[in-house]
């Protein structure tokens, strides 16, 4: 069977992959040489690949609640092979037309259990390790604003009964636009990138590090485990309430490609 990356791209609608930010810039260029090799070698269905990719975020989740860094770091690997996972699936089913709503729906619903476990065993770890409980009411603020953030969205598609113009979030080109313009963009990413689910868990692992070299602690903070924490127990709820503003004031979900 002949099958090229183009195939591929063209079968699972990742067009020039000028869209997106933090993760979705990396992994649709991945993903689709993970999609080739599964399409070619194996039968594997969308749902069988959703459920792997479960697994291993479930076991990425119990790696962050551990209290040694190393074991955070392979946790953080885990991490981004879960997701990069969660575009393989969907590029499966698109190559192979078995596209469902049933899948769709697994394969959201496993995101939004894992990536605030993520983000609640981080917190998890440290209190396993300092014991101080302050830990965990961070834990679950900065969880809890990352689930209003994804809640922001989903209940826009609820409110409009699910309009399939909004449903999907089109790799595409980027518009034209000057050179400030696209700048501007840039800077706009890494916004978006630097208080993102996947900079927390890298920062956490930074932390994590730092402190197992510095056992005394940081003045006035006590580790860089707990700074990490308390600046996302204030930014996750931040970035919820401006994505409800951005979405309630403007009417829309913002493309990732408006960004570029």
């Amino acid at each position: 069977m002949e099958l090229t990356l183009d195939d591929v791209k063209r079968g699972a609608k990742r067009e020039e992959f000028r869209a997106g930010v933090q993760m979705r810039i990396l992994m649709p260029r991945l993903s689709v040489h993970v999609t080739r090799w599964v399409l070619l070698h194996t039968r594997l269905r969308p749902d069988q690949i959703t459920t792997l990719s479960f697994v291993v975020g479930l076991a990425s989740v119990a790696a962050f609640a551990s209290t040694s860094p190393w074991i955070l770091l392979l946790g953080l690997c885990g991490f981004h092979v879960h997701v990069l996972l969660d575009y393989v699936d969907g590029e499966v089913a698109r190559c192979r037309q078995q596209t469902s709503v049933s899948g769709a729906y697994y394969d959201l619903v496993t995101d939004r259990i894992t990536f605030p476990l993520f983000v609640f065993c981080a917190a998890l770890g440290l209190f396993r390790r300092v014991g101080d409980p302050t830990a965990l009411i961070l834990g679950f603020a900065a969880a809890f604003g990352l689930m209003v953030d994804k809640a922001a969205v989903d209940s826009w598609y609820r409110a409009k009964g699910g309009a399939v113009d909004d449903v999907e979030d089109r790799y595409v080109a980027a518009p034209a636009r000057s050179a400030a313009g696209r700048w501007r963009g840039r800077l706009r990413i890494l916004l978006v990138m630097s208080r993102g689910l996947t900079a927390f868990l890298t920062y956490v692992v930074i932390a994590r590090l730092v402190d197992a070299r510095v056992p005394a602690g940081l003045p006035a903070i006590g580790s860089a485990h707990a700074a990490v924490l308390w600046a996302f127990a204030l930014l996750m709820p931040a970035g919820a309430l401006v994505r409800f503003l951005y979405v309630y004031r403007r009417g829309a979900i913002p493309r990732r490609q408006q960004l570029l």
